[in-house]
């Protein structure tokens, strides 16, 4: 069994959680990860690599995903007509 440290550097984390480096910035940004929770830096110098803990930041993935069925995109309707055109 391979252990997975808590905290992990920017590349780890998004390869363990199946995203870009880009997108954690993206989520960061728009405030999903929250500093001290989610992330944090390595050393107090604004210079230092971030490192995400792992599990919160799966539990805020899913968090964010995770919508009542009455918020969900509906599929569009398709008529006999337009599936024989296809």
């Amino acid at each position: 069994m391979t252990h997975i440290p808590h905290w992990s550097v920017q590349r780890q984390a998004a390869d363990c959680l199946g995203v870009s480096e880009r997108t954690l910035h993206r989520w960061r940004s728009a405030g999903l990860l929250k500093p001290g929770e989610h992330f944090r830096r390595k050393f107090p110098s604004p210079n230092s690599p971030l490192l995400y803990h792992l599990e919160r930041c799966e539990e805020a993935m899913n968090h964010a995903c995770a919508r009542p069925w009455q918020q969900l995109e509906r599929a569009p309707q398709c008529s006999r007509e337009n599936l024989k055109r296809r």
